[in-house]
């Protein structure tokens, strides 16, 4: 385990490390979905990097406040996945930074690269459509 600690900042990345590392029970590494890839550092912040699949936990006085998936990054904020309700949320870019110098922060290095499998078709014959009549 990598630890970064300076001013108010601390943080605890732990590498190489698999779903059964995860602090959580109730949930299963089939329901662990990604939708990027690229990695991203949380803003103005030199480091650490962040990658979509990786799992941080935010502790607060020897509590658990958070516990999430990163999903994707988008143009001005986080997409993560609550581990405690399965709901996709948007957190934005400064409040997403923040968290790095207000709460104890451990990182779960790669957790998932699992990306949803899609195979849809639309069946355009099952649009419905008005009529064009002649205008009166």
């Amino acid at each position: 385990m990598d630890r970064i600690q300076d001013g108010r900042r601390d943080i605890m990345i732990h590498g190489n490390a698999s779903f059964e590392d995860l602090p959580i029970d109730g949930l299963s590494e089939d329901e662990l979905k990604v939708a990027g890839a690229e990695r991203f550092v949380p803003y103005q912040m030199s480091g650490p990097k962040i990658y979509p699949g990786d799992v941080l936990v935010g502790i607060v006085d020897g509590d658990v406040e958070f516990g999430e998936l990163i999903y994707d990054k988008i143009d001005d904020g986080v997409l993560v996945v609550s581990l405690n309700t399965g709901e996709v949320e948007f957190i934005s870019d400064s409040q997403f930074a923040r968290r790095f110098y207000s709460h104890e922060i451990h990182i779960y290095d790669d957790i998932t690269r699992e990306a949803p499998d899609w195979d849809t078709e639309f069946k355009q014959s099952e649009i419905e459509r008005p009529e064009i009549s002649r205008a009166r």
